[in-house]
């Protein structure tokens, strides 16, 4: 009687592990499945990168559960000791804007970063933001960031139904007008099958968006 007691229960506790993964569960059981690494894993030596942007550089991260994700860039330069990087913060909130990024550049800031990454823009062209406004949006943001050893700025892909083109090229003439280097996101982001929904890497992707970052600061 007791054993077939403990099967029931097993069984039971199986379908409400399954009901709960498939059901409330599901996105973190996925993000989860598709963390590059977690919290614990992340290399904490050589220069502090920090990523200031939107759901370019958060991904499919939940940096709160600290969880790097594997479609996020930034997983791929502070995973593991082997990392050519070391973890300063995840800065990137999907859906932000140019002037949501901004108002978080203090908080990335006072993560002292040895390296900063910034992007954004794509958010704002979907919203019919003016393209001047996007490029003095990020230019405060490069203002504020004197002082940081390192700083690179991202091209953006295109808001699905608007071209990022004028865009980018505001972006180029902002790094040549700082002096800063630019990681070209958009043409990786441009070819065939790159993203899983027209704009958003694939993991494949984020890898390369990785690469692209460390050659961009000579990493």
């Amino acid at each position: 009687m007791r054993r077939t007691r403990l099967w029931i229960a097993g069984v039971l506790g199986l379908a409400l592990a399954a009901a709960l993964v498939s059901g409330p569960l599901k996105k973190p059981a996925l993000t989860v499945r598709n963390a590059h690494c977690f919290g614990w894993s992340v290399n904490d030596a050589g220069p502090r990168l920090v990523a200031l942007g939107d759901s370019m550089a958060q991904g499919n991260s939940r940096v709160e559960w600290g969880i790097h994700g594997d479609t996020s860039w930034y997983s791929y330069l502070v995973c593991g000791d082997a990392a050519p990087m070391a973890d300063g913060g995840n800065f990137g909130v999907n859906g932000a804007t140019t002037a949501q990024v901004l108002a978080r550049s203090g908080e990335a800031l006072a993560a002292n970063p040895d390296i900063l990454v910034v992007n954004g823009g794509t958010n704002d062209l979907a919203r019919s933001v003016p393209v001047p406004r996007i490029v003095d949006n990020l230019r405060k943001i490069l203002d504020r960031a004197h002082d940081v050893d390192t700083v690179v700025i991202a091209t953006v892909p295109s808001a699905r139904t608007v071209s990022a083109d004028e865009l980018n090229s505001g972006i180029r003439l902002l790094a040549a007008e700082r002096g800063i280097a630019v990681a070209e996101f958009a043409p990786l982001l441009g070819r065939p099958g790159a993203t899983f929904d027209g704009v958003h890497p694939t993991a494949r992707t984020a890898a390369e968006m990785a690469a692209e970052v460390a050659a961009a600061v000579g990493a």
